[in-house]
């Protein structure tokens, strides 16, 4: 593999997980705003839940994003985009005091870190089922693959 080849595709896959951040960011800000922001761990269950539902669906579209843009290995371009969460995460709470316990900040993080790990295994799931349909539609009735 040439050297330019070999560094497109490092771009890609840096391209890929930071675009998944973006999708996160993107997600929980529109996500969050109607839920008045951070949620802390005063907040009533029911809005605790809806912020956890936020967190999950921010970082499963983050992850798929990160596999969408990858091209392959999309659990491994979502496990790029959780570094960044990762990152993130450590650099507020080491940062910034919260008024939250460090144990429910890390457990919001590692929701939003497993999510995303599920959302590039989701979108290996679909597509990798596409190309099978796909492939399928090629062959001969009664061939296998």
């Amino acid at each position: 593999m040439s050297h330019l080849r070999r560094t497109l595709r490092t771009l890609r896959s840096l391209g890929a997980a930071l675009a998944g951040y973006v999708a996160i960011i993107l997600a929980t800000t529109v996500g969050f705003a109607p839920l008045g922001g951070i949620v802390h761990l005063s907040a009533p269950l029911r809005l605790q839940l809806l912020a956890t539902a936020v967190a999950i669906a921010s970082g499963v579209l983050g992850g798929m994003v990160a596999g969408w843009v990858g091209g392959r290995s999309p659990i491994r371009h979502a496990f790029g985009t959780a570094v960044f969460v990762a990152v993130e995460t450590t650099a507020l709470i080491g940062l910034k005091p919260s008024a939250d316990p460090l144990w429910f900040d890390v457990f919001g993080a590692a929701t939003l870190i497993a999510a995303t790990l599920a959302g590039g295994y989701l979108w290996g799931r679909v597509t990798r089922h596409r190309y099978e349909a796909l492939a399928a539609i090629g062959r001969p009735s009664g061939q296998a693959s």
